[in-house]
């Protein structure tokens, strides 16, 4: 699964790194302590298209390449370029296809969301 960014196709990572800090950054904090939990919250958060939730999976999963977006307007210039191309619903569902195919994160993405995902590709 790519993004574009600045005229060039960046491939998203979902390895343990980028689920880390997906965890982290989507998850609770109390009194100063992050009680992560945020993997939990990234399936419903895509599932609705929330913009939020998918900058921070972009970041993550774009960490591994040096000129991909890190600040605020590089995020919101690939989020404009979802939204125009792909769509934030359509952009979770890609995401959920691709967290699928992975053993490690297989069990993220919940039977019903699986079965949407495939019911869509056959139609």
């Amino acid at each position: 699964m790519y993004i574009n960014f600045k005229g060039r196709e960046i491939e998203l990572s979902f390895g343990l790194r980028t689920l880390t800090e997906v965890d982290r950054e989507l998850g609770f904090e109390v009194e100063g302590a992050n009680l992560g939990q945020g993997l939990e919250m990234l399936i419903p958060r895509l599932a609705s298209g929330n913009l939020i939730a998918i900058s921070k999976l972009i970041k993550a999963a774009t960490a591994h390449d040096k000129k991909g977006p890190k600040s605020i307007n590089d995020l919101e210039e690939v989020l404009d370029d979802v939204a125009e191309n792909i769509g934030f619903e359509e952009f979770g569902e890609q995401v959920f296809e691709e967290l699928g195919k992975r053993p490690m994160t297989r069990n993220l993405v919940p039977e019903e969301l699986k079965k949407e995902t495939e019911e869509k590709k056959e139609d």
